[in-house]
């Protein structure tokens, strides 16, 4: 219940488009707002290569809480992985509603589209970034059209 209470403040708050930063930067000299920029960049031009660089060779993938998705074992496997899925869906796009940024968890809203399915998705996003770079990413979404 405790968990579901904090998912919607962050919803609620990344909704209204509010923003809450702790800025620290990581190894790399990003900060972890910027690594979860740097990949939608990539989405959004489709490009695997710069989308997979923010990626840690461990990645996984969770539907939230922790239905595991996908376990990434490398950057190549998770590159591979989004070139071809960009490939499949060639307008997706991420557009970014709201975002809240607390150390090291970025917590996106995204509303995406261009799927080839036609299915418009609508998401609350969860980045965690360890030793400079996306070790975890955690869905909640449904389907808005």
């Amino acid at each position: 219940m405790k968990t579901l209470v904090i998912l919607l403040f962050y919803s609620l708050l990344s909704y209204t488009g509010l923003f809450i930063a702790q800025a620290q930067n990581t190894q790399n000299g990003l900060s972890p707002l910027e690594l979860v920029n740097q990949q939608i960049e990539g989405w959004n031009t489709h490009n695997a290569t710069l989308f997979a660089m923010p990626y840690s060779d461990t990645t996984q993938l969770f539907i939230f809480p922790q239905k595991s998705l996908k376990a990434f074992r490398s950057i190549k496997e998770l590159q591979q992985y989004y070139a071809d899925f960009f490939t499949k869906n060639p307008v997706v796009q991420c557009q970014i509603k709201g975002q809240i940024v607390l150390g090291n968890t970025v917590v996106l809203n995204e509303y995406i589209t261009g799927r080839a399915d036609g299915k418009i998705l609508e998401s609350i996003v969860t980045y965690k970034i360890s030793n400079g770079k996306i070790v975890s990413v955690y869905f909640d979404r449904k389907e808005v059209r």
